[in-house]
């Protein structure tokens, strides 16, 4: 099974950042270690970036940790809001990877070998509509034609981890999206979570059920929390790294003993990221 990461830089310069762009090491210590662990435990992985990324990978040397880094997501998002619509790089890079490898978040490390199916889509794991989060999608204010035929009863997926092996469901999941972001451009512009995760896993949710389409997840809703060995997700400990030194340097420190203990012929690579990462 082949994966693919991404990422878009897109979102890091449209925040106002004026300095050459870089990427916080204890991000890239997890992009690395999930790349490496995938190729070892599942099947090939590629980074799918924009020219910037490509660049940063490129004259690191960190571009070895995948199989190859492709320059496919435009610099411009296509003019999607990168601010709002900050994950609409992997809805790009799903539209022009004609393939059906997994889509795999940057800070998500897969420790075991999957076996998925090849008749439903599977995702990182459900969640609950909760109306901060979810809320009526009429509020985004954008004229969607298909919405009064979905079922807004659903549980969005969490794409984390996100596998679509029909091409034809997947492209018809990917231009819904992005045409919705195209048209909630300029309307949500100070909402920066709500619009996105409607785009990205709400909407992917409905559209299976419109299309009775079964989805599979790695992970209970409800078991988020307990702790288990097959996965490790950063996304909820991200903001604590930043806010904390002794939290983020000591996470630092037991990834690069996980690089040097399980992947020794990549230990190189520490002294890169120490250098490229902030």
């Amino acid at each position: 099974m082949n994966a693919f990461h991404v990422n878009s830089t897109g979102p890091y310069f449209a925040s106002g950042k004026k300095e050459p762009y870089s990427i916080e090491k204890f991000s890239l210590y997890t992009t690395v270690i999930s790349a490496l662990c995938w190729r070892r435990m599942n099947g090939g992985i590629l980074m799918a970036t924009d020219k910037t990324g490509k660049r940063l990978y490129d004259e690191s040397g960190l571009s070895r940790v995948w199989d190859s880094v492709l320059d496919i997501i435009p610099d411009d998002l296509e003019g999607i809001d990168p601010l709002v619509f900050w994950a609409a790089g992997k809805l790009i890079a799903l539209r022009e990877l004609d393939s059906d490898a997994a889509l795999v978040d940057e800070d998500l490390i897969v420790w075991k070998k999957l076996k998925l199916s090849d008749k439903k889509v599977t995702a990182a794991h459900r969640e609950y509509i909760t109306p901060e989060i979810y809320p009526d999608p009429g509020v985004f204010g954008v004229d969607f034609p298909l919405l009064d035929r979905l079922d807004r009863n659903v549980m969005p997926c969490n794409t984390a981890f996100l596998y679509i092996p029909d091409r034809s469901l997947r492209l018809f999941y990917v231009n819904q999206s992005i045409a919705f972001m195209k048209a909630a451009s300029g309307r949500c512009t100070q909402d920066r979570l709500r619009p996105m995760v409607f785009a990205e896993q709400r909407l992917l949710a409905m559209l299976c059920a419109y299309t009775g389409t079964e989805i599979n997840t790695l992970l209970d809703v409800n078991k988020l929390f307990i702790a288990q060995d097959d996965y490790t997700h950063l996304w909820g400990a991200k903001q604590a790294m930043r806010d904390n030194d002794d939290y983020r340097n000591g996470f630092i420190e037991r990834c690069r003993r996980r690089i040097e203990n399980d992947f020794p012929e990549y230990a190189d690579i520490i002294g890169i990221i120490e250098e490229y990462g902030r």
